[in-house]
């Protein structure tokens, strides 16, 4: 599955090929376009708002990497949007339940399961 940070570059990229032109998203747009707009277009309306009696799912980022060095409240968003990786992903809660904590999987063994389905392959 592409993540949020994936899917606003890849929103850009498109439209920087269509229109032979670089930087016309900005990243409010892009993010609202993978948020808001995109739950509204799948006709989930009650997600993509943190608003009472929305759907939500929460994403925390860990600012200490490289790709996020200098990130201040100002520059947040737009430095969120064009730099950020899962790999800065910190903290997920989804339906109120951890999923990624302290950057490792809450509710599975990632080793464990990449040794499993490799081994389903008959890769040994």
């Amino acid at each position: 599955m592409i993540d949020l940070f994936e899917e606003c570059r890849a929103i850009e990229l498109d439209e920087r090929l269509a229109r032979l032109e670089r930087g016309n998203q900005g990243a409010v747009a892009l993010l609202r376009a993978a948020t808001a707009d995109g739950q509204r277009a799948i006709g989930w309306s009650e997600a993509g708002a943190i608003e009472p009696g929305m759907l939500a799912d929460l994403v925390n980022l860990d600012g200490g990497g490289v790709r996020l060095a200098g990130i201040t409240p100002e520059s947040a968003l737009s430095t969120i949007v064009f730099a950020a990786t899962a790999s800065d992903v910190a903290n997920v809660v989804v339906g109120g339940d951890f999923v990624v904590r302290d950057g490792r999987h809450a509710k599975l063994d990632v080793e464990e399961e990449l040794r499993r389905s490799i081994g389903g392959l008959g890769g040994g």
